[in-house]
């Protein structure tokens, strides 16, 4: 399950909840109130390893290490 960051509109008391993504909104634990709304957060992950885009994605295997300039660069030649 994620971690969701959520701001209450009454007080303005901030906190990180783990919760499924369908689960209604906490209550805030300053007020007591139900007046959370969720807040947008940077994600905690990177995508490492072969085969992502920064690192050639759609590229053969072989040829990803000497054709990564090449393939970005082609098309304005």
């Amino acid at each position: 399950m994620p971690i969701y960051n959520y701001q209450c509109q009454e007080c303005g008391a901030q906190q990180e909840v783990w919760a499924k993504f369908d689960d209604p909104p906490p209550l805030c634990d300053a007020c007591g109130k139900d007046a959370l709304s969720r807040q947008v957060a940077r994600t905690g992950f990177a995508l490492k390893g072969g085969g992502w885009y920064a690192q050639g994605y759609g590229s053969s295997g072989s040829s990803s290490s000497s054709g990564g300039s090449g393939a970005s660069g082609g098309g304005s030649d």
